[in-house]
């Protein structure tokens, strides 16, 4: 059992929790949202106690343990990944770090006596601890996670973060721990592993709570939603999706009731101002003003639904925006690209997905020369302006400056009505604009970069995860916002909604190069089954069904399977010819035919 008790909790220029409670019981698993700077990573901290609460009480059972993933990334070690996965057993990852050196040397001397029996000896005691299943437990994790056999053994330190995320992550799991605190834990994971997460959390008996601004993550990992807002804590027994239907019909009731009452204070008031003055209504006059000082007022409800982020659209450019031509791309012995050809035509919002070292990042970093070609061409159409969103594009903000400052800096004489305006749709609203950098947290600095990013206008958006930290009402906004956007946008996401809202194209890219797909990312991942499972058909087909209704039910959805397939083939196929002859030389330079 968790519990805190009437807890408050105070910054220079913000009152964060005011007089919160809430108790959660083993089992529960638990999704913390609320808006950016709504203190959830605060509240992570003081339930382990890294932060202490102004007032109030936390209670944790003296035999709860708890398992901890930070936001922040994950200094290096020389270990070798299953020996850090193994961290929390020290005896255990002894003894297998001896086991495989030893193994090694076996395998030059294979004769060695004394080798053998030493090797003997530490199987026997590895066995007596149960290290064989622990380290049986550790790799089907790690692999879970996205580690190849190979990489089980490659340095701790030569991977990069968001892998030494997922190695840390992998220990942690392996303790199995009373409770799970996971700080963003889907910021580092592609789409693969992020599915595996999803279903190894969604079976964990344990207890959990997660800041997770994913909502398909949210729908399928968690049971229970704590809604921080204004200072105060409430509890939704459901996912996410039950949460926002739930938090809907509530706002409504509280709408209602705020309405009735400031009706019903209107009306007093209206009642005491006219019969203030006659001796014959003084009783009922005062007992109105008694009314009036023993209601609880209720406070407004607060929408945030009229923000809309306003991005300065691009003129209209040539239709090739960038071709790469027999681009190939490699950091020393690590070849990542070989003879890459792939045309960006003007309009198109490109996703780039897959595992995570295919290079992803490499192909962004390209297109904004932050990284040469080691051999190729990669020509942009005339008059091109390109923007780039790293990860950690936050850190090249002066955490010194106000916000405001911020963009008047590169705002090229914008008046202070024009500033404020452009920051109030990024959520920066009245004096806020004064505070300085330094006293946001991650998802309002993501939000402030982003903001300076686009006060220039381009034709080209190159986004590198350009979600991650911002809640899960600011990517609504921001999705409106890039879909809204006439330009052109490739960008790395995991967030499934984010990419089935704004892209229109799913370059997938992999160890063999990249394959590209015309749809949002539910169309990649239809298209990409039905190649997987393109020899299930006939076999389904001749299955013998007993229940007579069922076999009409199925027989009916396989004939409008086979509709929609012949569409959405015809459909690429008429595409592909459209695009062929739109990069032909005759209708290339035919204006009138390209503008019909």
């Amino acid at each position: 059992m968790l519990s805190i008790d009437s807890i408050w909790k105070e910054f220079p220029n913000k009152l964060l929790f005011k007089n919160l409670s809430f108790r959660l019981k083993e089992g529960m698993r638990v999704g913390l949202v609320g808006p950016n700077g709504a203190g959830k990573t605060t509240l992570l901290k003081i339930l382990l106690r890294m932060e202490a609460p102004d007032k109030g009480t936390v209670d944790i059972g003296k035999s709860v343990s708890i398992g901890y993933l930070p936001q922040e990334i994950i200094a290096g070690s020389k270990r070798n990944i299953i020996e850090e996965a193994l961290a929390g057993f020290p005896e255990v990852a002894d003894l297998e770090h001896k086991i495989h050196a030893i193994t090694e040397a076996l395998a030059e001397k294979p004769d060695n006596s004394k080798l053998l029996t030493e090797l003997s000896q530490l199987q026997e005691k590895f066995e007596q601890i149960g290290g064989w299943d622990i380290e049986k437990k550790a790799k089907i994790i790690l692999g879970g996670l996205g580690f190849s056999k190979e990489q089980l053994f490659e340095p701790f330190n030569s991977f990069s973060g968001g892998w030494r995320m997922r190695c840390y992550l992998a220990g942690m799991l392996l303790k199995q721990p009373n409770y799970l605190f996971l700080d963003e834990p889907t910021n580092h994971l592609d789409l693969n592993a992020l599915i595996w997460m999803e279903n190894f959390l969604s079976k964990w008996r344990g207890g959990l709570i997660m800041i997770s601004h994913d909502r398909n993550f949210l729908d399928k990992s968690i049971n229970n939603i704590l809604e921080l807002d204004r200072g105060q804590a409430i509890l939704y027994s459901g996912n996410y999706s039950f949460y926002i239907n739930k938090r809907e019909e509530l706002l409504q009731q509280a709408e209602k009731s705020y309405n009735n009452q400031q009706k019903t204070i209107a009306q007093t008031e209206r009642f005491i101002e006219r019969f203030r003055s006659k001796n014959t209504k003084a009783k009922q006059v005062q007992s109105r003003i008694k009314q009036l000082d023993k209601m609880e007022i209720l406070q407004a409800v607060k929408t945030t639904k009229n923000f809309s982020i306003q991005i300065p659209q691009p003129e209209r450019g040539p239709l090739k925006v960038v071709d790469l031509k027999s681009v190939s791309k490699s950091f020393e012995e690590n070849i990542v690209y070989t003879n890459l050809n792939l045309i960006i035509e003007r309009g198109e919002k490109i996703g780039l997905v897959g595992e995570n070292g295919a290079g992803k990042s490499t192909l962004l970093k390209l297109l904004a020369k932050v990284e040469l070609p080691s051999s190729g061409e990669i020509i942009f159409g005339p008059g091109i302006k390109a923007h780039y969103f790293g990860q950690h594009q936050v850190e090249s903000l002066d955490l010194e400056a106000t916000i405001y400052d911020t963009i008047f800096s590169i705002s090229g004489g914008w008046t202070e009505t024009q500033i404020r305006s452009y920051l109030g749709s990024f959520f920066f609203q009245a004096d806020m604009v004064k505070n300085k950098v330094k006293v946001l947290s991650g998802g309002e600095k993501s939000r402030l970069a982003l903001a300076r990013l686009l006060v220039e206008p381009a034709n080209l958006i190159l986004l590198d995860e350009p979600t991650n930290h911002l809640d899960i009402h600011s990517r609504d906004i921001i999705e409106a916002a890039f879909k809204k956007y006439s330009g052109t946008i490739i960008c790395i996401s995991h967030d499934r909604h984010f990419l089935n809202a704004v892209t229109n194209t799913i370059i997938e890219v992999d160890k063999n190069g990249i394959k590209s797909f015309s749809g949002n990312y539910d169309y990649y991942l239809w298209k990409r089954g039905e190649n997987n499972k393109s020899g299930e058909k006939e076999e389904g087909s001749q299955k013998t069904k007993k229940n007579k209704n069922t076999y009409k039910e199925l027989k009916s959805l396989r004939n409008k399977k086979r509709k929609i397939e012949k569409r959405m083939t015809a459909i690429d196929n008429e595409l592909g010819r459209i695009t062929e002859e739109l990069k032909s030389n005759t209708i290339g330079s035919d204006f009138e035919k390209l503008q019909a």
